[in-house]
């Protein structure tokens, strides 16, 4: 057993390492797929075969060729995303270069799954803006509030597209985490971004993110999103932040607003039901609501923005 998946793990490594287009920066797919193969087939694999058999000294050293090569691999991304985060915070209008950045890196497999389950749109963005692991938290949740999961970047650029902010847009995101969501609407939209998060750490690592991209139009607010002041808000983008009566509180606040002026609420998620439920707010168009809906609602009787 252990000398089958030592040769195994050899020759899959070797075959890894002659695979001199992996260090060159535009080849970001293929290195990704083997950042993969070698955190799953390779050093996880032989994590647990020597937990269950114990220590084998040709799996440690396979361990750390393997390990080695990781690190190699990962530092041209590392690379690559500080020359990407340098040219888009010098950018003057930072939304088509973001584009051709994601066009070019990403491609065709935008929506393809890595063996982590992520969409490589997601371990893109992730990079470019700079979002390693998250802060520990440093509050207990509220009732009713969900924990954080980030929006899938896929989501985010379908959330641009059919929202079609303009300048004088205010967009909220309502439940921020780290604060992708806001990053990317502040970076591919010329509109004003505000992120609400109940979690101060989170508050303040999106901020810093945000300032290190010169966003100076995205701002974070460290709140309870039933005690944030929306007047000048326009557009609202909940995925799923909570549940219940707070949702239900939230939703009042924002009637409320859309009493002075139409608001858009776009959905995500299975708040998406309870929000269409909302007699004030009408789809802009009919679908069915299932977990990865994105939803699109506005005020009254209006239908167009």
């Amino acid at each position: 057993m252990i000398h089958e998946t030592a040769q195994e793990i050899a020759a899959d490594l070797q075959a890894l390492e002659q695979q001199a287009a992996l260090e060159v920066e535009a080849h970001f797919i293929e290195r990704v797929r083997a950042l993969d193969v070698l955190t799953i087939r390779m050093l996880e694999r032989i994590e647990n075969v020597q937990y269950v058999y114990g220590y084998h000294d040709t799996l440690a050293r396979l361990y750390h060729r393997a390990g080695r090569l990781w690190q190699h691999l990962e530092a041209v991304n590392t690379r690559l995303f500080s020359r990407l985060r340098q040219e888009l915070a010098a950018a003057s209008t930072p939304a088509p270069l973001l584009r051709q950045m994601y066009t070019t890196y990403v491609g065709d497999a935008a929506s393809q799954p890595t063996a982590l389950d992520l969409d490589y749109l997601d371990v893109f963005f992730n990079g470019v803006l700079g979002l390693d692991e998250p802060p520990e938290e440093t509050r207990t949740l509220l009732p009713e509030m969900i924990a954080y999961y980030p929006t899938p970047a896929r989501v985010i650029l379908a959330l641009i597209q059919r929202a079609a902010l303009r300048e004088d847009d205010v967009f909220y995101d309502l439940g921020s985490g780290l604060g992708r969501v806001a990053m990317l609407v502040g970076l591919l939209t010329p509109a004003r971004v505000k992120g609400v998060e109940f979690e101060p750490a989170y508050c303040a690592y999106a901020q810093q993110r945000a300032d290190s991209l010169r966003l100076s139009r995205v701002s974070f607010l460290n709140t309870d999103a039933r005690q944030a002041e929306y007047t000048d808000g326009t557009c609202f983008f909940l995925y799923t932040p909570f549940t219940g009566r707070l949702l239900q509180t939230v939703l009042l606040q924002l009637k409320t607003e859309a009493l002075a002026r139409p608001l858009t609420i776009v959905t995500y998620g299975a708040c998406s039901r309870d929000v269409a439920q909302q007699p004030w707010l009408r789809l802009t168009q009919q679908q069915t609501f299932t977990h990865d809906t994105l939803a699109i609602f506005v005020s009254g009787l209006h239908a167009t923005r």
